[in-house]
């Protein structure tokens, strides 16, 4: 038999694993000196970087293999959800379109790179798993609450369109409120008041409910009793005065609804009837019992709100995300009563009643 052009012998083995053994005591030996730099003023060597974004890149590249883009990543209620975060926790490290990023964060090493740029290298089931999970050793953190998908591909739907966005534009999106703003003001740049809607339909409108419900939440999402990578910083940062301030405000507003979406006379009548009557042979009650115009003092009063943060609130309790707090207790085997087509049938009539 002719003799392959190289054939590994054990000679060849021993030497393989000497030379492992000496580049790691080298690599040893160099940390012990203390002779590399580790200070955030100089970059790293040019092998070194070469070496870690390489690492970094293929890492991602594995670890997002399992991720799965949802189709509906050019909604606009999506994008402007997106943007409220990226204005809130990534455009003081990143910069955005019309600012800079803070000086002293420019001064990092890695520096975090402008995003408009840097999105674009990767493909939206990578930027899913980054904004997710973070990325040791660079600064960038992981998500807040990690089982809030729906919020990460939010700010993937708005890191798509970054790159075509101007400063106007980008304003617009994030309806962007003075450094100085107070809380209430910073809370109706998202959620709206008697003059503007919600910044989009994924986001609740507040006006007239109980002062004690939105008390609750608000606490709620500062203890992370209830997740959400949006709200729980948010609400960390409001002590028991602020939050009593702008419960109070929104409580004293007048309710309103925002526009429905279309819907069948079908969808609507078939809603009406979960929401009035519920199911009692399948253990459902009915809606109005607890969110109706006369609901509990520490529930949500639904009527007017969008049909898609409804839906997207039932399909978070039917996964048992929200289920750490009493009312999400309740709620979740209640909402794992109900079918895709139902919750789109509930959802649809709260839209269409005047609140």
């Amino acid at each position: 038999m002719a003799r392959r052009w190289w054939q590994p012998t054990r000679r060849d083995a021993v030497i393989a694993a000497l030379t492992l053994c000496g580049l790691a005591v080298a690599g040893f030996l160099v940390a012990l000196s203390g002779v590399y730099d580790i200070a955030a003023s100089r970059s790293h060597l040019e092998i070194t970087r070469w070496f870690l974004e390489f690492g970094k890149r293929r890492a991602v590249a594995t670890y997002s293999l399992p991720v799965q883009a949802p189709p509906s990543l050019d909604d606009r209620n999506l994008v402007r959800l997106g943007a409220g975060h990226f204005r809130d926790g990534c455009a003081s490290c990143h910069g955005a379109p019309g600012e800079q990023a803070n000086p002293i964060v420019r001064a990092m090493q890695p520096a975090p790179p402008p995003l408009s740029v840097r999105a674009p290298t990767w493909t939206a089931e990578e930027l899913f798993w980054i904004v997710r999970n973070g990325l040791k050793y660079t600064g960038m953190p992981a998500w807040p609450a990690p089982r809030r998908g729906d919020e990460v591909w939010a700010v993937v739907a708005f890191l798509l369109q970054l790159p075509e966005m101007d400063a106007a534009r980008y304003r617009e999106l994030t309806r962007l409120p003075p450094a100085d703003t107070p809380a209430v003001a910073a809370c109706v740049a998202c959620h709206g008041d008697s003059s503007s809607p919600p910044v989009s339909r994924l986001v609740p409108r507040l006006n007239g409910q109980s002062q004690r419900y939105l008390e609750l939440a608000l606490r709620n999402y500062a203890h992370g009793q209830r997740p959400s990578g949006i709200m729980q910083p948010q609400a960390a940062r409001l002590n028991s005065r602020t939050i009593e301030l702008v419960a109070r405000y929104y409580a004293g507003l007048k309710p309103a609804s925002v526009p429905p979406a279309d819907a069948e006379a079908g969808q609507i009548e078939r809603g009406r009837g979960i929401a009035t009557g519920g199911f009692e042979e399948r253990g459902i009650p009915p809606c109005l019992t607890c969110h109706g115009g006369h609901a509990l003092a520490t529930y949500p009063k639904l009527a007017g709100q969008s049909e898609a943060y409804i839906a997207g609130q039932l399909h978070l309790l039917q996964k048992g995300i929200r289920a750490d707090t009493p009312q999400g207790a309740i709620m979740t085997p209640i909402a794992r009563l109900l079918s895709d087509r139902q919750i789109e049938d509930v959802a649809a009539w709260f839209a269409s009643v005047e609140p």
